[in-house]
């Protein structure tokens, strides 16, 4: 009986571990991309590294009953939990990998459904995609070739693993759509929904938040350049991201017009508990001449007050810039010889009226993140 409990001990352990080691493996070989990815969301999207996340799930009726419904996008890398084998515990996962490096190249393709869509991993072992416009259609797998009777070989491929680059989804952006597309309540009410139009733009998913830079894909490469793995468009540098918002200011008669033109493929900030602001100033003689601010949000709730997302049955209001949509502000003040205007666009991951409803102090959450700011000049 105790040597049955020890191996049964040994199996959960080895099975923990194994998910554990997951991105352990891949750093071997890959240490650029995973000191990247470790300031990434994919790498503190539970609730014991997301604040935001964390207080909702502490007010989610489902807590009370240890049913944590969340993990297939925040934490599918912690496969007890997955499979229904354990409760949503503190682990090492949880604190590491929530959303691991496999779970991302191991997506074959992705099921559509109204609630949420659904990610399908290959049952393949050691067999991951990736998209390179060079290679786009091979599949490389670890082979050795000899040449000149033997005395020569040469390696093709990764000893660890394969690497299938005829997946579109990697190309298309797609193989986002998953977990970031729309997430429907139990009342089958859209909390979130992206609006994504990457058939109307060239851009995708991944040429915005993962875009190529400098470094190599491995540390078997001297040089290169690789896919950004550190998407975490919060705390990291806005330039590549801000070059897809796009000002212009038309001075007339009455006043003054800014125009936002959002060359995104997706709704800006359509998150129920996201605010974003365009705040403009007038800098004129060496003072500074605040104008209206003008806010936009997606605002759920029921029975004509926003609430919780789980209680949501319907809009509140939305005023929120669609993709790929042109946004023109009034402003009535006459503008002067010497003016110098100021255009600031962010936004608060939470609105904080509702920050401070939710207790949430976490100062990455509750300060104003400027997205892309300009001067204009008169």
């Amino acid at each position: 009986m105790k040597a049955m409990l020890l191996f049964l001990l040994f199996v959960a352990a080895t099975t923990q571990s194994q998910a554990e080691l997951e991105n352990a493996t891949c750093k071997a070989c890959h240490p650029l991309i995973y000191q990247e990815y470790r300031n990434s969301m994919h790498s503190k999207a539970s609730i014991y590294k997301d604040a935001v996340h964390k207080a909702v799930w502490d007010l989610h009726p489902a807590k009370a009953k240890g049913n944590y419904n969340c993990a297939k996008c925040h934490t599918p890398s912690d496969h007890r939990l997955m499979k229904g084998k354990s409760k949503l515990t503190d682990n090492a996962i949880q604190q590491n990998e929530p959303i691991s490096c496999q779970q991302c190249h191991k997506i074959q393709s992705i099921e559509k459904h109204a609630r949420a869509n659904k990610n399908i991993l290959t049952n393949k072992k050691k067999y991951f995609f990736s998209a390179d416009k060079e290679k786009k259609g091979k599949k490389v797998e670890f082979k050795e070739e000899s040449s000149f009777f033997g005395l020569f070989t040469k390696t093709i491929g990764s000893p660890y693993h394969d690497i299938d680059y005829s997946n579109e989804n990697f190309y298309n952006g797609n193989a986002c759509m998953g977990c970031h597309s729309h997430k429907e309540n139990g009342k089958g009410f859209a909390v979130c929904d992206l609006e994504v139009k990457q058939g109307d733009s060239k851009e995708t998913c991944i040429s915005c938040h993962m875009p190529k830079v400098q470094g190599p894909l491995a540390n078997q490469k001297e040089h290169g350049v690789h896919a950004y793995h550190g998407a975490n468009i919060h705390s990291s540098d806005m330039k590549a991201l801000s070059k897809y918002i796009k000002f212009a200011l038309e001075k007339d008669g009455s006043g003054f017009t800014v125009t936002i033109k959002n060359e995104a493929t997706h709704t800006l900030f359509p998150q129920p508990l996201r605010l974003a602001q365009l705040r403009v100033t007038i800098e004129r003689s060496g003072n500074s001449i605040p104008l209206k601010t003008d806010s936009f949000a997606r605002v759920i709730g029921s029975n004509g007050k926003a609430s919780m997302p789980w209680l949501a049955d319907t809009i509140i209001s939305d005023n929120s810039i669609k993709a790929l949509e042109t946004r023109k502000i009034k402003y009535d003040t006459m503008l002067q010889e010497g003016d110098q205007v100021v255009v600031t666009f962010g936004y608060y991951i939470v609105n904080p009226k509702a920050a401070k409803k939710l207790n949430i102090a976490d100062p990455e959450a509750t300060r104003f993140i400027v997205l892309k700011e300009e001067r204009f000049t008169f």
